[in-house]
């Protein structure tokens, strides 16, 4: 098999993986709402009603947990971004495993020549 054969799968990898692109803009992390205290001892959040939802964006980066205060304005549009990157992260896995299975189905085809 000639190596321009043994790769005829590459044009359709080229195109599935820019068609990935389409999913632009994306951010990797979590939204999380939280209530929180300020410290003031006669603040109505000493005696339970907390202050909030105020919103984080939390992520990991060289192994530790990092955060982002999100302005409530910007929440819509970051759920859509983390969403993004969730369908593009299980669009590339299935991508991947397709191709790894093309690989193996190739090598068993020229191990039975």
């Amino acid at each position: 098999m000639t190596a321009r054969r043994s790769q005829s799968w590459l044009p359709k990898a080229r195109q599935q993986f820019q068609a990935l692109a389409r999913l632009l803009p994306m951010v990797a992390g979590s939204l999380v709402e939280q209530y929180v205290s300020c410290g003031k001892p006669r603040c109505r959040c000493q005696r339970g009603q907390k202050h909030g939802p105020l919103y984080y964006l939390y992520w990991k980066e060289q192994g530790r947990s990092r955060s982002l205060y999100v302005p409530r304005e910007q929440v819509r549009e970051l759920r859509r971004q983390i969403h993004n990157y969730r369908r593009f992260r299980t669009e590339l896995t299935a991508l991947l495993r397709g191709q790894r299975q093309a690989w193996q189905q190739q090598l068993k085809e020229e191990h039975h020549r």
